[in-house]
């Protein structure tokens, strides 16, 4: 029972509501039919896409993106990360239509080929601003309209303690799970996550924030030292626990726009980086489909089909996503040891109870020689000395 594992939890809540209060919150979604997702693994990857970024006749169009993301993408990422979903405009046409309803309808579609995330980021100045019942109906009923993944962001609690933050969270990580047990709670705290602490223990996975800091310096300075230094430093997280891993997201610019005339090389050994790090990795659709602001449906298939550069980064990035998702040892739970060889590439070596990966990224615009052995996972054929172009990478699968 619900009320059972959160009650413990609503007791310490610095909270007005009365335990009746909260038991009919928690009555009045007991009839709601739930759909639990799969559970992480390396088939799990995430694509960040704004629910407004295709258009028809250019208006936002949740129809034509469905479209567009079941027949290109679909095949290669599980996850769609929704932002600008909410509030959800109705239509000119809903006037005796409650924009909720549309919402369930329009996403409906999506639940069938995607698992689903979005941001609940309540809008609180001071302690005694917010309203946790009605901010917990707001994040069940995230749940309900097809998430399986939450984010939070630590830094929208203004002027909480942290106490009450981790009790807030706590109490929501729980809902999450009795509702939808193969669920992620993600937290977001711009800043060193291993200021967190405690957090932690009550989500799934910490946001990286400064992965793609450090990545743009490594391809700025030809030199993957600091890079490495700092993913040596992290600490591995616990048993169930992960990070959640991305070059941009929607607080930032595109991670191309941040790099001097960035080549479809460069922007391809950044995402062998992401991919190959512990956690579960986003990519951002500014990224995959070269696009900066809403675009019709039809004019962003011609455009990916006419321009080289952008069908190049599509189709790389897709191609590594392919091969991530049928080895274990990408799952974000697999062991994870950085290597310190060369300073001009990023290696990692991922490890399961099934298979272990050697994962080299040349970083410089010079070719680098790596010395290695077992199998080409791109190729299939079996490799000892590697030469990598500028910016080259490769994925190994040892013997």
């Amino acid at each position: 029972m619900l009320w059972e594992t959160v009650e413990p939890i609503i007791n310490r809540l610095e909270d007005d509501h009365t335990s009746e209060d909260w038991q009919e919150l928690f009555a009045k979604w007991d009839g709601h039919h739930w759909h639990d997702g799969e559970g992480v693994s390396e088939k799990t990857s995430v694509l960040m896409i704004d629910a407004n970024a295709v258009t028809t006749d250019r208006s936002p169009d949740l129809d034509a993106l469905h479209d567009l993301l079941k027949e290109h993408v679909q095949a290669s990422i599980s996850d769609l990360y929704l932002v600008s979903l909410f509030p959800y405009p109705a239509k000119p046409t809903d006037t005796a239509i409650n924009p909720r309803i549309r919402l369930y309808e329009d996403l409906g579609r999506f639940k069938h080929e995607f698992e689903l995330m979005y941001d609940t980021e309540p809008d609180v100045y001071n302690e005694l601003q917010f309203n946790l019942l009605e901010e917990t109906d707001a994040f069940i009923e995230r749940l309900a309209q097809g998430a399986t993944k939450l984010r939070v962001h630590v830094q929208s609690f203004h002027g909480m303690p942290e106490e009450s933050i981790k009790r807030v969270i706590s109490l929501w990580h729980a809902v999450l799970h009795h509702y939808k047990p193969h669920g992620q709670l993600i937290l977001a705290y711009e800043g060193d996550v291993q200021a967190l602490g405690s957090y932690i223990s009550v989500a799934d996975a910490i946001c990286h924030f400064d992965l793609a800091s450090h990545t743009m310096l490594a391809f700025a300075q030809g030199d993957a030292k600091k890079l490495s230094d700092w993913a040596n430093r992290i600490e591995a997280p616990t048993d169930g626990k992960t990070y959640f891993n991305f070059l941009s997201i929607q607080e930032r610019d595109p991670f191309e726009k941040n790099l001097i005339e960035p080549s479809v090389d460069m922007i391809l050994a950044a995402h062998s980086i992401l991919f190959s790090l512990q956690g579960i990795p986003t990519v951002d659709y500014r990224t995959l489909l070269g696009v900066q602001t809403p675009v019709d449906h039809d004019a962003l298939i011609q455009e990916l089909k006419t321009d080289p550069y952008r069908l190049q980064v599509f189709s790389g990035i897709i191609s590594q996503l392919n091969v991530k998702r049928t080895h274990p040892a990408f799952s974000p739970y697999a062991e994870q040891r950085i290597g310190m060889s060369d300073k001009r590439v990023f290696s990692v070596e991922r490890k399961n109870e099934e298979e272990t990966l050697m994962l080299y990224t040349n970083v410089s615009n010079e070719p680098v020689t790596v010395q290695t052995s077992g199998t080409n996972l791109f190729t299939g054929e079996p490799v000892e000395t590697i030469d990598l172009d500028a910016y080259g990478f490769v994925w190994v699968k040892s013997e």
